[in-house]
């Protein structure tokens, strides 16, 4: 690759348009502080989502609790727009919890629980929000408890995707927020690819989280989602080229047939990136990396520090949320990625799931 003037970089025989930036790019455009006010006015499903809705999500008849899951949120949403002296769990459920409902969507990554947590967002034209439990934390650490309780407060649908506790003190916030959300009206819908009585095993104590979350786990009902991942039976995009690559020489002939003329690319050694992605805070990667479009990575290998693994978690999160076309030159195959004492502990699921969004990404 070689350097065509300020800015614009050609690769093989296509010109990429300015900015091409390397990944330190991302420190200066991370730089930017991030207000709370500004992260409320902008929390909405991931672009990768916008479409969603009940009636695109096609349950498979071989797993009918898809069927099911679908209705249940279906019936909720239409009864949190039915008014009523009677709660909506009373009316919904048919009895009256200790206080207002939630549902806990529960299953295996690729089976449709953002999907559905979407379709409910843009199905509900009420007061509402959608964030990430990561996100919900890192608005505690802007706002304080309080100050997201009072922005929260008047909300009438809270959407938490991929509800997760790192620590016993996110437990501790988690509950403390949540029961208060719950005791001000406030309905929250949320998933997770545990259940919620085994939240935080293989981290921690399991009967110090059950202690912890005891209360929490009785303002849900919990819906049970099996089922294939989507992206792996299905092979989406099967008629792309592939472009996770195995070699330099590759990936060169690779790029030189894409047009990237209209878009915003980074283009970085996966060395420089890793090295990066330590010195920025892992939310304010969700602002930055809307700014591009395309994101090749160089000379990919296996992560051995947990600490690389999960921040790259969170960035591939990320883009798979806004839909960036990733592009890879690697000596290892997306199995072989992550180190394999990775998946004996509690973090498994989410090295799983990132596997199964990086071949959806790279057309694997």
């Amino acid at each position: 690759m070689r350097r065509a003037g300020e800015g614009r970089i050609i690769t093989g025989n296509r010109l990429i348009k300015s900015p091409a930036l390397k990944a330190n790019s991302l420190l200066e455009l991370a730089s930017v502080p991030i207000s709370a006010e500004a992260m409320l006015a902008d929390l909405i499903p991931p672009k990768h989502f916008d479409a969603a809705t009940f009636s695109n999500y096609f349950p498979e008849a071989k797993h009918p609790s898809q069927s099911h899951a679908l209705h249940v949120m279906k019936k909720f949403i239409e009864g949190l727009g039915t008014p009523s002296s009677k709660s909506i769990f009373e009316r919904f459920w048919g009895t009256k919890p200790t206080v207002v409902d939630g549902i806990y969507l529960d299953g295996g990554f690729g089976v449709g629980k953002t999907h559905l947590l979407a379709s409910a967002f843009h199905d509900y034209g009420g007061p509402k929000a959608y964030l990430s439990f990561q996100e919900l934390m890192f608005l505690v650490g802007l706002q304080s408890l309080n100050g997201v309780l009072k922005s929260f407060r008047d909300l009438k649908l809270l959407v938490i995707d991929e509800f997760e506790l790192d620590d016993p003190a996110n437990s501790r916030i988690s509950t403390n927020l949540l029961g208060q959300l719950f005791e001000s009206g406030v309905s929250i819908l949320t998933s997770s690819n545990t259940p919620p009585g085994a939240l935080g095993e293989g981290k921690f104590s399991t009967e110090d989280f059950k202690r912890e979350l005891g209360s929490l786990t009785e303002h849900f009902k919990t819906v049970k989602i099996d089922g294939e991942d989507y992206r792996l039976v299905h092979h989406l995009d099967d008629g792309a080229e592939r472009s996770w690559t195995s070699s330099e020489t590759e990936l060169e002939l690779l790029l030189g047939s894409e047009d990237f003329s209209l878009g915003n690319v980074l283009d970085s050694s996966f060395d420089e990136f890793l090295l990066t992605l330590s010195k920025v805070h892992p939310m304010r990667i969700r602002k930055v990396i809307g700014k591009f479009d395309t994101v090749i990575l160089r000379d990919v290998k296996l992560i051995s520090h947990p600490h690389e693994a999960l921040r790259f978690v969170y960035f591939v999160d990320k883009a798979y949320d806004n839909n960036l076309r990733l592009f890879v030159s690697s000596s290892v195959t997306i199995n072989e990625l992550f180190h394999k004492s990775y998946f004996t502990g509690g973090d498994t699921k989410k090295y799983l799931r990132t596997m199964s969004r990086l071949k959806e990404m790279t057309r694997i």
